[in-house]
This record gives structure tokens, C-alpha cells and sequence, in this order.
């Protein structure tokens, strides 16, 4: 197994900070058991008081705060100085707590911490630390050297090497997880990436850039339900380029294809990013204006129809060209059918009247009543 570590955003002070009050806690605990301790032997109180109480409790409390410097510190060495701490720990609460066989499980406290880092050279110097103050304690201890000889010694040895073995094999099993989970959310989010290209490329129209006609219905439909709920006002335009026909017959397709480019680009330069710009089809575009008065829709639509007027095409000797725009206003009650009908009737009146210009319904001129 190559060396297993924690994803970079792994958060090693929190985790440090959780360590260190466990340490807290071991102290009075501690203090606690031998508080209790005391009123079940028959050691003398002020040896008890002392050998058992102030001296652990001072051993334990100056190895946590040195653990605690080590954490303000924030070095390379934090996690290091921590494992350190707990294997010291463990060993003064094994040295202590002599009687009490239970407390040698403390030895493997420095590989349960070592193994939430997630590196297996802190795993191995837990194991080391453990196994160094267990032979230290079978070989300096004055009761500890008696109760344990070489058997137990190799035992311990043993048992230790195992934990170590299952941390780092838990620890592996985790890296495995973690990296099964990467690779499930790298491919849902290549997923999501290739969902939306495809949305946008259904939705967009691939000569010009803007949304199609598709796109075009399904937020017509959003809008007149807002309209509709919460009186949203919102304007629809419909925009055609005079005398296209005529430029592609007399100058060619690739001509016209550069001038829809300009002439689409041109519109979405000119309004804002709240609008909504569509080509419907050929050299017909949609415009969606929302919230603003009727006066307002209609001064920007003819400053759009200025900005087209404006542009300079090369391509067509440099003669200028125009649009023709139908302008409506959403009703309350209106069926999206007859908004766009609307519109486009303000369109053809538009072309009717001379081209070049914004029609909307009230200034449409009645047409003369033959006799």
C-alpha cells in the first residue's frame, strides 16, 4: 500500500483541538479513580494524596500543556508533538494505575489518534512510542518489572503490532471510501457539465449565440405564470431585418450570415441583463423586456433599433441596414398565443408603414376604409 493521507482540505486543527480536551478529560478522570481508589485501600492518605493524586495529576497536566504549546504553534511538528503527548500519557496513567489492567489498553490510544491524520508514518511512530514505554516500564518500573515478565513482554509486543496493523488497515479502507466518493462526485459533476452543454446547445442558436425559439416558449411560459401571480410587467418585441432577402440574393448567405451575427450581437449590447434576446428564426429575433412602463420598453427598443442602424457591414458595401420592431405589452388574462400575435401584427404594421421603426398597437394608423 503507497502512502495513505487525508484529502488536503482535512481540517488538522479542529481535529488537534477535540485531542486535547480529551486530554482534559483523562486528567480528571483520573484524579477521580483515585479519589475513589483511596477510600477503598488502606494506603497511608498523605502517601495516597501524593503519589497517587499530585504527582500524576502535575506529570499529566505539564504533559498536555506541552501539547497544548505545540497545538498554538501550528508547526509541521503539531501532530507529531500530540502523538507524543498521548503516548506519555498513556504511560504515566499505565505506571499510576499499576493494579489496574484495564489502564494498559491505554497504550493504544497513540495509534487510535494517530490513525485520524491519516498517515502511516504517524501510525508506525504511535506503535514505536507505546512499545518503547511498555518495555520501559517492565524494565524500570519497581512493581510493574515484577508483574510482567518476558512473555508478557513478547505478548504485549504482539498485540500492539496488531492494533497497529488494523489502524492502518481501517485507516486504508477510509482513504479507499474517500477515493471511491471523489471519483462519484468527479463523474456526477462531469455528468452535470455534459447535461448542461447539451441543455445550452439545444437552447442556443449555434450561428449568432443567442437562445432559439425553444428557449424562447419555455420562458414566455414562466413569465405570463409570474405575470399572471404576481403582476410582473413584461414586454415582448419582435425584431426583423429589412430586406434580408435581398441582401443574400445580392451579396450571398455567408454575407447574411455575418450580418445576423452583428445585427444579434448588436441587440444583446443594447439591452439589459435582466432582458431576455432569442432568434426565432431566419432574420427574426425576440425581445423580452421585463419590468419597466411601456413608455420605457418603447424608448430602449428604438435606441436598439438606432444601435442597428448604426453598425457598419463591410460585407455589403457599407450600406446600411435596418429593423423593423412590433412591440407588446402583457395583458393580464392575455393567452401567450395572442401576446405574440400581438406583436407580430405591430411587426408587420411596422414593415407596412415604411420599415425602420418600433409599432406598438396604439400608434398603429387605421387603415383607409375602401368604398
Amino acid at each position: 500500500m503507497g502512502n495513505t493521507r487525508l484529502p488536503a482540505h482535512f481540517n488538522h486543527g479542529a481535529w488537534n483541538r477535540k485531542i486535547l480536551n480529551f486530554f482534559w478529560i483523562i486528567i480528571i478522570v483520573s484524579v477521580c479513580v483515585e479519589a475513589i481508589n483511596s477510600i477503598l485501600t488502606e494506603r497511608p492518605f498523605k502517601e495516597f494524596l501524593l503519589y497517587f493524586i499530585i504527582v500524576p495529576t502535575v506529570l499529566l497536566s505539564f504533559v498536555t500543556l506541552i501539547a497544548e504549546w505545540g497545538y498554538r504553534k501550528r508547526s509541521k511538528f503539531t501532530d507529531y508533538i500530540i502523538i507524543g503527548a498521548a503516548s506519555l500519557i498513556a504511560g504515566i496513567l499505565v505506571g499510576v494505575h499499576y493494579e489496574m489492567n484495564v489502564m494498559y489498553s491505554s497504550l493504544f490510544f497513540p495509534m487510535l489518534i494517530s490513525t485520524i491524520y491519516f498517515e502511516k508514518k504517524k501510525v508506525w511512530l504511535a506503535f514505536s512510542l507505546s512499545l518503547f514505554i511498555y518495555l520501559a516500564l517492565s524494565t524500570f518500573h519497581p512493581i510493574i518489572s515484577q508483574l510482567n515478565d518476558t512473555m508478557d513482554q513478547l505478548s504485549m509486543t504482539c498485540i500492539l503490532l496488531t492494533s497497529t496493523l488494523v489502524c492502518i488497515g481501517i485507516m486504508s479502507r477510509g482513504y479507499e471510501i474517500w477515493e471511491d466518493l471523489k471519483k462519484a462526485q468527479a463523474e456526477h459533476q462531469e455528468l452535470m457539465v455534459k447535461s448542461t452543454i447539451m441543455e445550452k446547445q439545444v437552447k442556443t442558436d449555434a450561428l449568432t449565440g443567442l437562445y432559439n425559439h425553444m428557449a424562447f416558449y419555455e420562458y414566455i411560459d414562466v413569465l405570463i405564470l409570474q405575470a399572471e401571480t404576481f403582476q410582473n410587467p413584461f414586454h415582448l418585441a419582435i425584431i426583423d431585418i429589412d430586406n434580408f432577402k435581398k441582401i443574400n440574393d445580392t451579396y450571398g448567405h455567408g454575407a447574411g450570415d455575418l450580418i445576423l451575427k452583428r445585427i444579434a450581437h448588436t441587440i444583446k449590447e443594447n439591452v439589459s441583463n435582466d432582458d431576455f434576446v432569442a432568434r426565432y428564426g431566419g432574420e427574426e429575433f425576440v425581445v423580452i423586456l421585463n419590468d419597466v412602463s411601456e413608455e420605457l420598453a418603447f424608448t430602449l427598443l428604438d435606441s436598439v433599433r438606432r444601435a442597428v442602424e448604426d453598425v457598419v457591414h463591410p460585407e455589403v458595401a457599407y450600406e446600411r441596414i435596418t429593423i423593423s420592431i412590433g412591440l407588446q405589452t402583457f395583458r393580464s388574462g392575455m393567452h401567450k398565443q395572442a401576446f405574440f400575435e400581438g406583436a407580430d401584427y405591430c411587426l408587420y404594421a411596422a414593415k407596412r408603414e415604411g420599415k425602420n421603426r418600433v409599432i406598438t398597437k396604439e400608434s398603429i394608423q387605421p387603415q383607409p376604409v375602401e368604398v
